[in-house]
């Protein structure tokens, strides 16, 4: 069941114009692409939402051990430009780890929100030598560490030519990385067995 969209940059609820789904109104950054999302994450949803997605639905390959997905955010509609999928379970070093996974057309501005960054794409922090990589449907992609909030843990690269954000709760769960973390991207398939689990509370920006 999707419920109310909300603004890929702070999460406010916002005005959208029955005869224009693609834009809505936030009293913050004006005009933004909607975010949608389900209260409960389901298989056909992610199938639903995969079905004309323009970019990746990304989610690790293999699974960690007892990780499950437990959000799925996407932003436009039909065809959606932006796309989250959240994940939870034991962190690497003890304790429990949320992930989110984004995939967003450049100006769109969500992996930003996650990070609380104030623009809508990274521009100049991606410089210098990356200091992490994941393989995005068997491709390297490189990462670059971006300011976040202390509670979190944020990197950017680019797949598909598109932007790939990850970012971790705590912090420490960036420790993910260090295990050669590879990504399958759900438009290719939606196998029957993805685990499934209990909405996340980092799903949306702002939280």
């Amino acid at each position: 069941m999707s419920v109310s969209p909300v603004c890929p940059r702070c999460g406010e609820v916002l005005v959208v114009r029955p005869e224009s789904t693609a834009e809505g109104w936030c009293h913050l950054h004006a005009a933004v692409t909607p975010l949608h999302h389900t209260a409960l994450v389901a298989h056909d949803a992610i199938t639903a939402v995969c079905a004309d997605a323009r970019v990746p639905a990304w989610v690790p390959d293999p699974m960690p051990t007892d990780w499950a997905v437990t959000g799925l955010a996407w932003g436009g509609e039909p065809g959606a430009r932006a796309i989250v999928v959240a994940c939870a379970g034991p962190a690497p070093l003890g304790g429990s780890a949320e992930l989110l996974l984004v995939a967003e057309e450049p100006g769109t501005g969500l992996g930003c929100g996650y990070a609380g960054l104030p623009g809508v794409d990274p521009g100049e922090l991606i410089d210098g030598p990356s200091t992490a990589a994941v393989r995005a449907a068997g491709q390297r992609a490189p990462l670059w560490p971006v300011p976040t909030r202390d509670d979190r843990a944020a990197f950017v690269g680019e797949a598909y030519g598109v932007w790939l954000w990850l970012v971790t709760w705590p912090g420490s769960a960036a420790w993910l990385l260090a295990e050669d973390l590879g990504l399958l991207d759900l438009r290719e398939r939606v196998y029957p067995d993805l685990p499934l689990g209990p909405t996340s509370d980092h799903l949306l920006p702002g939280a």
